[in-house]
């Protein structure tokens, strides 16, 4: 996954390709007055936002749209002739026409897609998380560096004009060393519902396409698109939704190092909801990072639980001095002898930092560098895996009784109030919307230690661990040998 510094992980990814033969059949140096010629690929959802980004940008231009599904592609701008359209991505890394996509498909095809690009010679702009599980997180940046070309994801957080001054100094020391950091993912969400026959997908869609490596099961959710998130096959739940960004700035305040969790363990379920999607709506994980600890919540039940501090979506970090509440737009320090400094976007940004992000990718490409490359592909891949690590800890798990549950948070005073947070969540839930409790029962995951030199999970529960850092993929869309 991550060696132990930077230094030695670069090394690893050089020693591993030595002597391969690098496959650019369209890569081109492009000059500093040149525009990158920019494609982008699933833009139901998120990919507008990635489409204006590039639109405004006064260094790259909008050549191609891609999507699997023909209602979506032909359904945005149809008097725009100036844009080729395609349903099937490969097209693309065929161009010569293209030198970077922007991709917002599902979570599922983040890695492949990267890998792929970066093997026809295109940089590419990856909507978090970079990777559907750990393994493919390296995967992405042997792709990178095999291939010479410049990665991105979408941890636009990192371009925030409120952020970036505030994480400066905190690496610089000025509110002294961080003791703690928590992060929070509160999103009021509904259940996807459940049907009884398997889900029919639409003829505007091509599945096998919109399926890629994902394994091709029977889908009992009335929706394709969106709701693939609560589905472990194709996302990554919440944590791995949402939560990326989260991880992302938990990673920016524990060092911003190369380095996975030492050990961490993840419990919760899917309360309440009757529903067909399998991954957890309210869930707590514990670890430590750099001999420091952390903690992150999920809570998708509408008005069943107070965030910490405040913060339904963002961080919270303890320093010796103080601590830090905020996340997306800004925040605020406030020191311990109650001084309050606050940190917020400048009047030029204010609001989602996007455009700004994706210009701090055109800027590496044509500066040939990733020197002042905010989101790249080494520490993007990280903040992703942290994630996966905790999903990993949360599907080995097994209903436990209340003792064994108080036991594993126990090691932090943050951590135990998370979980007696979270434990009365689904009740108030219920009380709320005057509904049955339904499930109770807590899914304990066991704590993984990761041991950063073999990058592998060890000591108990490890060959599972181990095993769910990867998965099976379906022919035709495996991995190249990197």
């Amino acid at each position: 996954m991550f060696s132990t510094t930077r230094r030695q992980f670069l090394g690893s990814c050089s020693a591993a390709i030595v002597g391969a033969a690098t496959y650019r059949p369209h890569a081109k140096i492009i000059g500093a007055n040149e525009q990158i010629r920019v494609a982008v690929i699933g833009f139901g959802g998120r990919g507008k936002a990635l489409i204006d980004g590039v639109r405004r940008s006064a260094n790259a231009r909008l050549v191609a749209l891609c999507d699997a599904d023909s209602k979506v592609l032909n359904g945005f701008e149809p008097d725009n002739h100036d844009l080729w359209r395609t349903g099937d991505f490969r097209e693309i890394l065929d161009s010569g026409e293209v030198d970077a996509i922007a991709s917002a498909t599902p979570n599922h095809w983040h890695a492949l897609m990267t890998v792929w690009a970066c093997q026809a010679g295109k940089h590419v702009y990856m909507e978090k998380p970079i990777s559907h599980n750990m393994w493919e997180s390296r995967q992405v940046v042997l792709a990178s560096r095999r291939f010479d070309r410049f990665v991105q994801a979408g941890f636009q957080n990192r371009s925030d004009t409120a952020l970036i001054p505030f994480f400066e100094r905190l690496q610089r020391g000025d509110f002294g060393a961080v003791q703690h950091v928590h992060g929070t993912c509160y999103r009021d969400r509904d259940g996807i519902g459940k049907i009884e026959s398997p889900l029919v997908i639409p003829e505007t869609i091509n599945y096998d396409r919109w399926l890629g490596p994902a394994t091709d099961e029977p889908l009992y959710r009335p929706r394709l698109h969106y709701d693939w998130h609560w589905d472990f096959n194709t996302g990554n739940g919440d944590v791995g939704n949402q939560g990326p960004h989260e991880w992302d700035l938990m990673n920016w305040a524990l060092g911003d190092t190369v380095e996975m969790p030492s050990r961490m363990v993840a419990a919760g379920n899917r309360f309440a909801w009757n529903d067909a999607g399998n991954t957890p709506n309210v869930m707590a994980c514990f670890g430590e990072m750099n001999g420091i600890p952390f903690c992150f919540e999920v809570v998708n039940l509408k008005k069943s639980a107070s965030p910490p501090q405040g913060v339904g979506v963002g961080v919270v970090i303890t320093t010796e001095r103080g601590t830090f509440t905020g996340g997306r737009g800004g925040g605020k320090f406030t020191f311990s002898d109650g001084k309050v400094e606050k940190f917020s976007q400048s009047p030029e940004q204010k609001g989602d930092s996007t455009p700004d992000h994706m210009q701090n990718f055109f800027d590496a490409i044509l500066n040939h560098s990733r020197e002042g490359q905010r989101s790249e592909v080494v520490s993007a891949a990280k903040s992703s895996a942290m994630a996966h690590m905790a999903n990993i800890s949360y599907m080995l798990g097994e209903v436990r009784s209340e003792g064994e549950l108080g036991a594993a948070f126990s090691g932090h005073v943050a951590a135990s109030e998370m979980l007696a947070r979270l434990r009365e969540a689904p009740r108030k839930f219920a009380e709320i919307n005057e509904l049955p409790v339904g499930r109770e029962s807590w899914i304990l995951g066991p704590e993984l230690t990761f041991d950063n030199a073999s990058q592998s999970f060890v000591g108990s529960a490890s060959g599972l661990a181990n095993e769910r850092m990867t998965r099976e993929y379906r022919k035709n869309y495996v991995f190249p040998q990197l």
